[in-house]
């Protein structure tokens, strides 16, 4: 899927802006533009995927150890005492971790 069709590809690709918190060959995430709660970021694998079946099982590991790696930060960063981690794999848009 082209860049411009998924917003979330859009912005990795700096095609589209967004507050990015980390960025690197296996994901990218971002600042929800309409937070649920505080800290809400999303992180989206660097290469498009629709659900997390379609994520190739070489390539979960290293991308869940950047969700891991931007919960410990939102935590820190908020002084949290814990944070909520969800997939949003609803077969309908990109895959993305969502936490805060």
């Amino acid at each position: 899927m082209p860049a411009g069709e998924c917003s979330f590809c859009a912005i990795g690709a700096g095609e589209q802006p967004g507050h990015v918190v980390l960025s690197d060959e296996v994901a990218v995430a971002f600042l929800d533009t309409r937070p649920v709660f505080k800290g809400h970021v999303l992180v989206a694998p660097r290469a498009h995927v629709e659900t997390l079946p379609d994520l190739p099982s070489p390539a979960v590991g290293p991308f869940f150890e950047r969700v891991r790696s931007v919960t410990a930060a939102v935590e820190q960063g908020l002084e949290a005492g814990g944070t909520f981690v969800a997939i949003g794999d609803l077969g309908r848009g990109p895959l993305a971790s969502t936490m805060g």
